[in-house]
Parts: C-alpha cells; sequence; structure tokens
C-alpha cells in the first residue's frame, strides 16, 4: 500500500505563477520503486519528480547504471544490474549535481526450493510437478529429461500455477519415463535441479484432475486494475459464498492477466492489511508472466465480509478474472485396502481430530489408478444407501471411469451418526482399492 499510496500523493501545488508549478515538478525526487524484490536482469520502474534529466542509477552496493528509459512523466525504467549488494538498501537517482534516494529498500530475491511432490507416486504427462519454496515467481521455466536425450523446456507462463511459494509444473509430452532431476530456471539464468521424482510417460486427461486443488471460485470477471488510482470497492453481495464458512486463514486466490508486471494489492473494506507477500505486506510485485498470488484471508477481511461490506483490491497492470477460497481436505483415514464386498470399517478406525462428520458436508474416496472401469458402494453403518450419483446399479453403488481417481458426494444423515457413535462407521463395497477418505470443508 505505500506505494500505492506514494502514487496518490502527488498533491497539487497552488500558486500565482506558473513558474512555481514548473519548479515543483523540476524537483528531483524518488516516491517509488517497483518491484522492491528483484533479481539481475530485472527491469525496475521508478517513479518521481525531475526524472527526466536522470543520468544514473546507483543501486545497493554502488553499483551505477546508466542506461535509463524514460517511459514518460514521472516515470523511467532500468534493468537491475549484476552485483547488487545482497544486504540490499536505498536506490539512488543522479541527475548532474542533484540525488534522491528511495525510501522504499529495495532486496534481492533468492529463489529456494524446501519441497518438491509427489514423491510417492509417478507424474504422468498432464499431471503436475509441485514445487514449494521461496521468491519461486523469479522462475522462468523448467527443463525436463527428454526421451530423445534433448531437455524439454516448459516456459513458465505455460505452468499450471506460478506463485511466490508455489509452483505446479505440467509433465510435457515426450519426456524419458523413469527417475528424473527437473532443472528450473530464474530469470538471472541460474538453474536449480530439484530432488529426483519418478516421471511416467502414460497419458491422463483432465478429467481427474477437475477440483483436485480444492478452490472454490466465488467471483469472476475481468476489471482491468490500470493504476494506485484505481481502487476496486468490492461489496460482499458481489461474491458467491454459499456454503462457505468464512475464517481467518482460510486461503484467498487471484487469477489475473498479466503480461508485464505487476503490483497487486489486497486490504479489508477497512484497509487493514492481509499477509499477502509473507512476511507481512499486503502488496506484492508480481512478474510478467506470473498469474496468481494466494495469501491466507485476515480477521479483518472476516469481519468486512460478514458485514457486507467485503474487501478492496488494487495496485496496477492486471486484469482480475477471478477470486477463489481454499477447499480444505482433512484426512480421516489413509492406507491402502481392497474393499472386496465388504469393508466394515469402524469408528475407531478414522481419525476425528481435524474434523467430526456431519450431514450436508463432502466426503471424498481416493482410489488407486485403475486402467478398466471399476464398482464402488457405500453404506452407512446401518445399511442406509447415501446418494452417490445417478447411472449406477443404485445411487449408492456406482461405477468409477478408469481415469477417475477419487469420487465426492454428501455426507448422508445415516453416515454422519454411524462414522461417529455407531458399531459400524461405513460399509464399503466394489472393486476399488481405497488409499484415502477426506472431509472436504471450509
Amino acid at each position: 500500500m505505500a506505494a500505492g499510496f506514494a502514487l496518490l500523493s502527488n498533491v497539487a501545488l497552488t500558486s500565482c505563477d506558473d513558474n512555481d508549478d514548473f519548479s515543483a515538478n523540476d524537483v528531483l525526487e524518488v516516491k517509488s520503486v517497483l518491484p522492491t524484490k528483484v533479481m539481475e536482469g530485472q527491469v525496475i520502474t521508478i517513479t518521481g519528480t525531475g526524472l527526466d534529466k536522470a543520468t544514473a542509477v546507483v543501486f545497493p552496493g554502488n553499483v551505477t547504471v546508466t542506461d535509463i528509459t524514460k517511459v514518460g512523466n514521472g516515470y523511467i525504467t532500468v534493468v537491475t544490474p549484476a552485483g547488487v549488494s545482497a544486504e540490499g538498501g536505498a536506490v539512488t537517482v543522479k541527475a548532474n549535481d542533484e540525488s534522491a534516494e528511495s525510501t522504499m529498500a529495495l532486496t534481492l530475491g533468492k529463489p529456494q526450493v524446501t519441497r518438491v511432490a509427489p514423491q510417492d507416486a509417478e507424474v504422468k504427462i498432464n499431471e503436475c510437478v509441485e514445487v514449494y519454496g521461496s521468491d519461486l515467481e523469479f522462475i522462468t521455466c523448467a527443463h525436463f529429461p527428454g526421451a530423445n536425450g534433448e531437455d524439454i523446456v516448459v516456459n513458465a507462463e505455460n505452468f499450471r500455477r506460478k506463485s511466490t511459494n508455489a509452483l505446479y509444473i505440467y509433465s510435457p509430452m515426450g519426456i524419458a519415463a523413469g527417475a528424473a532431476s527437473i532443472t528450473i530456471e530464474d530469470c538471472s539464468g541460474a538453474k536449480t535441479v530439484l530432488p529426483e521424482i519418478t516421471l511416467s510417460d502414460a497419458v491422463v486427461g483432465g478429467g481427474s484432475e477437475e477440483g483436485g486443488e480444492g478452490y472454490a471460485t466465488v467471483w469472476e470477471g475481468d476489471v482491468y486494475i490500470y493504476d494506485w488510482a484505481n481502487w476496486q470497492y468490492m461489496s460482499t453481495d458481489q461474491f458467491n459464498l454459499e456454503g462457505i464458512s468464512l475464517h481467518e486463514g482460510l486461503m484467498m486466490r487471484l487469477t489475473f492477466d498479466n503480461p508485464d508486471g505487476a503490483s497487486v494489492c489486497v486490504c479489508d473494506a477497512w484497509w487493514g492489511e492481509p499477509n499477502v507477500t509473507g512476511d507481512g505486506a499486503n502488496t506484492i510485485w508480481v512478474n510478467g508472466g506470473t498469474t496468481q498470488v494466494e495469501f491466507p484471508i485476515s480477521e479483518g477481511m472476516v469481519n468486512t465480509f460478514n458485514t457486507g461490506e467485503g474487501i478492496i483490491i488494487g495496485g496496477g497492470n492486471y486484469t482480475l478474472k477471478k477470486i477463489e477460497l481454499f477447499r480444505e481436505y482433512p484426512t480421516i483415514w489413509s492406507g491402502e485396502v481392497t474393499v472386496g464386498w465388504w469393508w466394515y470399517s469402524a469408528p475407531s478406525d478414522f481419525d476425528y481430530s481435524a474434523v467430526t462428520p456431519e450431514a450436508g458436508q463432502t466426503i471424498r474416496f481416493t482410489f488407486t489408478p485403475h486402467e478398466a472401469p471399476q464398482t464402488f458402494c457405500v453404506c452407512d453403518g446401518w445399511w442406509g444407501a447415501p446418494f452417490i450419483r445417478d447411472g449406477g446399479e443404485s445411487p449408492n453403488n456406482v461405477t468409477i471411469a478408469a481415469d477417475e481417481n477419487f469420487i465426492e458426494f454428501e455426507v448422508s444423515e445415516g453416515m454422519a451418526a454411524t462414522m461417529v457413535g455407531g458399531d459400524t462407521a461405513l460399509i464399503i463395497g466394489g472393486d476399488v482399492t481405497i488409499t484415502r477418505i477426506q472431509i472436504v470443508t471450509f
């Protein structure tokens, strides 16, 4: 927000002499530097006054750049050079005998990978390798080993997801099946070899992935946020929150078009600041090609949603397309059971420490991959028949397609009662091998 208000703070000066206005606008001043976290080779934008006469920009570490692009009134851009101090610091603009220093500090981005998933399963073509860490918005591409011995490069604009803390990278056609070490590359050209995973040359479609990340769309539109004067005041009635229990920490994800780089800012309706960046700020700069930002909603956001006032979204240079909330998937059972006819599960088989089954919740069963259709049947512990879906032998006895590796349906009153307090929690039958049972909540 500091950058936004800085851009809005160009207060008009009154004077009886036009030359006074000219002099005020000609004073060398740095109002903002965006982004505030950079890497070598990245373009930064500096706003202020008197910048048309700038002759040099000095980065932390006393590294000077003289190749300056004048973008417009009060805007210049420069490319971040090599050798910027790792400690960061202010940016100084020089013009003849004048100099002006930024009030905001510039820091260096340093992509770090903390975890790669999945480690316990093959990744098929069109499935995603998940990379988690920090400063991952600087990643520009991923290199997969190709079956012909040459790398297959997947550019960041083709990632399923790219944010500062996570990347979801589609496994491409033509990969070499087997144990593989994928390499990611950042905007400075530096490469990081990821921990080894297993790639498969089997191809899967998108059907089984639908909803797999657990996000529910609460708003869709097409709103261009062109600069910091264009705040979007979004009241609660603009959102579809049916069935969603808002609480602090629930994840929100913004999806947007961003070809050139953008500043994204989120506030509650009282201008409170959720932690969008992960280190306490509510404004984040995202490089061109980064199209998603996600963060936990704050107590203030919960309060202003509940009072009907909603939230405020601002920044500049992006088109907001979608807002989603994360659906939580507490696991109540994991293992590997081929159910046959029948598996009589007991309440003690399940872990209800994170969630207690209630009627109306959604339950998810995950199965091992299978190449042929299989049957799946669920009854409550009293042989009551919950509704899974139409089209099977009965609504609670259905056929699972070959590429359908999970199924979700509503917990019935009978299921809720026997899962918690019956002698038998659930009676499950069919050809399937179940690996996980989860309750889907918000």
